[in-house]
């Protein structure tokens, strides 16, 4: 009897503390039975705000208890409160406060806190690793005096410009909140990196978000570049047909502390003449000419057009860099004598460093022919035909990018295994052309036009990523018509070559003295 009757007294023991009973029991029993990781405050992430303009608080992404009755309680930092899950709060005074988000369930609760700055105005800063945190620190400081609160994106530092680009603009989207608040971006970035990641951020804003509810119309916009003003402001002119901001300058570095002192255009740039900093302002009276289609600006009209409707100006780059490429090409073959895989690989293998920086494009281009010259020696060990064979060498080159990106993964390579495919495909293309020069040249020869061509495709990557010749291409397109003018120039030429003369020295050094004889 007495064992039944503590089997009965454990079963119903067991029965209590089940988490079902607890849940239907409520009150202080609930908390007891909570985890730490099923009860965790989240209050967001920290804000930037303007005096005077009601600002939004969300606990919604908190970890609670289902079916569990919540208490969210708000402390604004001000002295107020306020209970709910989403809240309005208005901060009337300048200042830094810590909002924080309380839970209460039963007799627990988990709390979580942001950081609110607050100011009378709200600047955005776009820049690089140009602005180091000292520098910035600085500028925000001259930016308080005018109660402007100076919130930095900084782009990622990396050597490939399209990444940064990329990252940049995946920032300023981000930001839009900030955007909508601020009532200035400053944009200080080498080059245009910063004017083409707000390019690229303007049209997905098209895409998806009312321009309008950010507020572009009531906005200043200040570029400060180290390029020419009138290559620069081509660009600057395809973001204000997106944007129609209130007003946009372009300037000098060397104005940056101006600018923070004086958000006003117009007093702004009485400053800037007093003290002789180059500036341009850019609007409908610079719009005109590209409005308009003419016979001399027709390329430009379709640039500005295609940028106004959301093809990226990366890629409209590429298409225009590739003649200047093609170009120097042929200007090495025709006139120095580098003969390198053709015009078309050097030229590919080029743009393909654009998209993997040169760092990782050259060590993958020797290392896809490195490993395919070696699948050629293993493969040629197997009596089938050529293509089959070839198909076994590129498979064998193929997987070792995949084993590439693989430790790229591992070690934690972000630059490396962001790498579009489609570049790395294009090496491995050049490779079948590299592969077939040895079966029919010879390894010696195959080795030197192999040289030939990373030789051509490094120049031509720096060459291309000139960022002087990067901004006249893209302001002033009609310049691509003259490669046409020196390619004919070019085929034209009938003289020796300069490694011809040096190949030939010394027969133009007996018939030069023959001659004299």
């Amino acid at each position: 009897m007495r064992k039944i009757f503590s089997t009965l007294m454990l079963l119903v023991l067991l029965f209590l503390s089940s988490p079902v009973l607890a849940q239907e029991v409520g009150g202080s029993g609930d908390a007891v039975l909570l985890s730490q990781d099923q009860f965790v405050a989240v209050a967001g992430e920290d804000k930037n705000v303007v005096a005077g303009r009601q600002v939004l608080f969300s606990g919604s992404a908190s970890l609670v208890p289902e079916e569990m009755s919540i208490n969210h309680v708000w402390d604004f930092g001000d002295g107020t409160t306020a209970r709910g899950i989403d809240v309005a709060h208005v901060y009337h005074k300048s200042g830094i406060y810590r909002a924080t988000l309380t839970l209460f369930v039963g007799d627990k609760q988990a709390t979580d806190e942001v950081i609110v700055s607050v100011d009378k105005d709200i600047a955005l800063m776009i820049t690089d690793s140009n602005i180091d945190d000292a520098s910035f620190q600085s500028l925000q400081n001259i930016a308080s005096t005018q109660e402007t609160l100076l919130v930095n994106l900084r782009a990622d530092n990396s050597s490939v410009e399209y990444l940064k680009v990329s990252s940049l603009t995946q920032k300023i989207i981000d930001a839009k909140e900030d955007i909508r608040q601020a009532s200035t971006l400053v944009i200080l970035t080498d080059g245009n990196v910063g004017l083409n990641a707000l390019i690229n951020a303007s049209q997905e804003f098209a895409k998806g978000i009312d321009l309008d509810g950010l507020g572009f119309k009531n906005k200043t916009i200040v570029v400060l570049t180290d390029e020419n003003l009138s290559v620069a402001s081509r660009l600057a002119q395809n973001i204000f047909q997106l944007l129609s901001p209130k007003a946009l300058l372009l300037s000098k570095p060397e104005a940056q502390e101006v600018v923070m002192g004086n958000f006003d255009v117009k007093s702004l740039t009485q400053e800037l003449q007093t003290m002789e900093i180059d500036y341009q302002l850019i609007g409908v009276h610079t719009q005109r000419l590209l409005t308009s289609l003419r016979p001399w600006n027709f390329l430009s009209y379709m640039v500005n057009s295609m940028v106004n409707r959301g093809v990226a100006i990366n890629t409209i780059y590429l298409i225009l860099i590739l003649p200047v490429i093609s170009m120097v090409i042929a200007f090495a073959r025709q006139i120095i004598g580098i003969k390198a895989f053709g015009i078309y690989a050097p030229s590919l293998v080029a743009v393909s460093f654009l998209a993997t920086g040169i760092k990782y494009g050259v060590a993958i281009f020797i290392m896809v022919l490195v490993i395919g010259t070696l699948a050629r020696l293993l493969a040629r060990k197997i009596k089938i035909m050529y293509l089959p064979r070839m198909s076994i060498v590129l498979s064998i080159v193929s997987l070792s990018i995949l084993v590439l990106f693989f430790f790229g993964a591992l070690i934690q390579q972000s630059s490396l295994i962001s790498i579009s495919v489609f570049p790395i495909l294009i090496m491995v293309i050049i490779a079948e052309k590299f592969i077939s020069a040895q079966i029919e040249l010879g390894n010696k020869t195959a080795g030197q036009l192999f040289v030939e061509t990373l030789i051509l495709s490094v120049l031509c990557y720096y060459l291309a990523t000139w960022e002087s010749l990067r901004s006249l291409i893209l302001g002033y397109p009609e310049v691509i018509f003259a490669t046409f003018l020196l390619n004919y120039l070019l085929g034209r030429w009938t003289g020796l070559r300069f490694l011809e003369l040096y190949r030939f020295r010394n027969v133009i050094k007996h018939v030069e003295l023959s001659e004299k004889k």
